[in-house]
């Protein structure tokens, strides 16, 4: 995972977050879900964009979440932590990985 973001529950905000893939995703819309765990993948997946494109020496492009928040698309709660999960699609395929941590205090 790419780390721990804190965000306050009250706050509707989005996240850009590196993505690290083996192939130019940008085609087609980056997914976004939480979790309470990393080892449990999420039900519901929210469109996110891409904010960069894909860089093929590095391997690395930006997306960026859904609204987070008590009032964004994605709500969080307060005194809970997330897993950020990714679902993107890579030539053909469908992959899905926790990317980060959102820490709500």
């Amino acid at each position: 995972m790419s780390g721990k973001v804190t965000l306050y529950a009250a706050t509707v905000e989005s996240v850009e977050l590196p993505i690290k893939v083996n192939s130019d995703p940008t085609a087609t819309v980056p997914y976004f879900a939480l979790s309470a765990t990393s080892a449990v993948a999420p039900g519901t997946f929210f469109a996110g964009t891409w904010v960069s494109s894909y860089d093929s020496t590095t391997d690395l492009t930006t997306a960026r979440t859904p609204t987070l928040g008590s009032a964004g698309s994605m709500v969080i709660a307060s005194g809970s932590d997330y897993s950020l999960w990714v679902k993107v699609t890579l030539l053909g395929e469908v992959a899905q990985w926790p990317v980060a941590t959102i820490h709500c205090p």
